[in-house]
């Protein structure tokens, strides 16, 4: 779901040299209601404060004490996973929760001392992998939603804010987690064997990336997902995906990775899933409906994000559709926007519905196996001062801030939607996209172009100020407490960017 590669800049290049008389405004259509829902809330201050204090005086003490402390968490750690291997249906919610803490306090020591990284890694992949087995036994409901969460996306968190906290690249950038067996085609790429019909999810560095990730009832990772198509005659890849800027595509490994991308994680169904195991070669049947799809014609981006509308694709909608196919119903449990704010957001970047799958989500699927995950150490720096700048910017959504942009740009917005019919007639990408409105145009260039350069310039120093007054990296609940006050200092100088519902943009 990339609204990431060209919208940063969409109008600054067309801008220089057009003179517009009028424009052409697409009116956001009203917004289907949403399913009831409350945002998930960790709850968890007292223990995340704690453990900021558990990672200082673990600097100070001794590494063989330290990682003493280590092994005794993670032999508790250890037989906590043993009962939830043996749960069957039953759901160990104490157990589940004391796991979480589990993670947490050995991460505090892994951030104090980096030789515990790797020991850290590999109980949080024991973690992922033993839990996700087991839930797909588990009935579904919040209660198993919300476990399940706390423990795959907090167990993510405990990993990088312990890694980053680290001067020197003790971790590698490729993370093996789970083999999952396939009977599809595949092809081996950089070591990972990659498999017909396995899932891509990916996370971009645009500010709009940091929206699609955040901007839902449980923050992820992730603002994008891809498919992957196999060769069976020549082992050929190719990705499957949907891009604002043309629709529905098919690219080469090659091209999908020109695309900047922070993150990437390869997921795979599992074959104990119900289809799979009278049909194997299901994945690779859904992935060769979608390229016969998608190499019939052109399918527009879907700004609505309408999933059931199989005429225009958003990004998961590629996967869900493919799928479907084969009747395999991706996305366990689905995203719904419950927050007024973020509503009221993603409206304004014509979103019309609130029940939506959303690419993070599909980490928390335990049909879905982890294969693998590229990350490295600084850009998650970047992903995490971009993450407390949308949270930050998301709670104020609540209290009546909004996107905004300068009228004196919408002549200009027009002309670039009208010459964009133009470039289509040429075969050129539209600099606004077909489906994209001038008013959704002009808010993400000002988010890109104003809003976020304004807010990380201010945020980094706040952020190398605390480093050099404590000699580590601020952890992110104190990291969003900065960007909190940032945004606090910098609105009155954002605006129109910036507005409160109060007033109306200029």
């Amino acid at each position: 779901m990339t609204l990431t590669m060209q919208t940063g800049s969409i109008l600054s290049r067309a801008f220089l040299g057009t003179i517009a008389v009028f424009a052409l405004i697409v009116l956001v259509p009203r917004a289907v209601k949403a399913e009831e829902s409350t945002p998930f809330q960790w709850q968890r201050d007292a223990l995340f404060q704690s453990l900021e204090q558990e990672f200082l005086l673990a600097r100070d003490r001794p590494f063989e004490q330290v990682s003493r402390e280590m092994a005794e968490l993670e032999t508790e750690g250890r037989a906590l996973l043993a009962a939830v291997a043996q749960s069957g249906t039953t759901v160990l919610f104490s157990v589940l929760a004391r796991l979480e803490t589990v993670q947490f306090r050995m991460a505090a020591r892994a951030a104090a001392h980096p030789r515990l990284l790797e020991q850290l890694q590999r109980f949080i992949v024991a973690v992922r992998t033993t839990v996700t087995n087991a839930a797909r036994f588990w009935p579904r409901g919040n209660d198993v939603r919300n476990a399940l969460y706390r423990l795959l996306y907090g167990g993510r968190v405990a990993v990088e804010e312990a890694w980053i906290q680290n001067r020197t690249e003790v971790l590698p950038e490729l993370l093996y987690v789970e083999d999952a067996p396939s009977a599809t085609p595949a092809v081996v790429i950089e070591g990972v064997r990659v498999h017909s019909g396995d899932i891509l999810l990916s996370r971009a560095g645009a500010p709009t990336s940091a929206l699609i990730a955040r901007g839902s009832d449980y923050s992820g990772s992730f603002s994008h997902a891809a498919l992957v198509y196999v060769d069976p005659e020549n082992g050929n890849l190719i990705v499957i995906e949907s891009l604002i800027e043309k629709g529905a595509v098919r690219n080469t490994f090659e091209a999908y990775l020109r695309d900047k991308k922070r993150r990437i994680l390869l997921l795979r169904p599992r074959q104990e899933h119900p289809v799979l195991q009278p049909h194997p070669d299901a994945p690779h049947r859904a992935a060769e409906h979608m390229l016969s799809q998608v190499s019939k014609g052109r399918i527009d981006y879907d700004f609505s994000m309408d999933w059931k509308d199989t005429s225009r694709f958003f990004c998961p909608e590629v996967l869900y559709h493919a799928y479907a196919h084969v009747d395999i119903t991706l996305w366990h449990y689905m995203t719904t926007l419950a927050s007024p704010g973020l509503r009221a957001w993603m409206s304004d970047m014509g979103v019309r519905h609130y029940t939506l799958p959303l690419p993070s989500d599909l980490e928390y699927d335990p049909f879905l196996a982890t294969v693998a995950e590229w990350r490295n150490a600084d850009v998650l720096k970047e992903d995490r001062l971009d993450n407390a700048i949308m949270d930050a910017l998301l709670e104020e959504a609540d209290k009546g801030l909004r996107m905004g942009y300068s009228s004196m740009k919408v002549p200009f917005g027009g002309m670039t939607k009208f010459w964009g019919l133009f470039q289509s007639l040429f075969g050129a990408d539209r600099t606004i996209p077909k489906g994209m409105s001038v008013a959704t145009a002009l808010r993400v260039d000002s988010l890109a172009n104003k809003v976020y350069p304004a807010l990380r310039t201010a945020l980094r120093q706040r952020t190398e100020a605390f480093r050099n007054e404590k000699s580590y990296e601020p952890p992110y609940w104190t990291l969003l407490a900065l960007a909190r006050t940032v945004l606090q200092e910098q609105e009155p100088r954002l605006s129109p960017a910036l507005y409160r519902i109060s007033r109306t943009p200029e």
